[in-house]
């Protein structure tokens, strides 16, 4: 199984939030500090690109 953008995140604050509803720096977080693995991991490393931007993105509407 291959999680997607409408998955529910199946674990932790966002238990059952859709993949792509769940913020950035949460996933990134698990990531960097090992807290998830499988079809998680696998996700975040399918989309650390977006994820990334995403982050940038949201820094920069902060400080308009």
């Amino acid at each position: 199984m291959r999680l997607t953008d409408e998955s529910p995140m199946p674990f932790g604050k966002y238990k059952g939030e859709k993949m792509q509803d769940v913020p950035a720096l949460y996933l990134l977080w698990l990531y960097e500090n090992d807290k998830c693995s499988g079809y998680v991991k696998q996700y975040i490393q399918d989309n650390q690109d977006v994820l990334i931007k995403e982050i940038g993105d949201t820094s920069t509407d902060s400080i308009r």
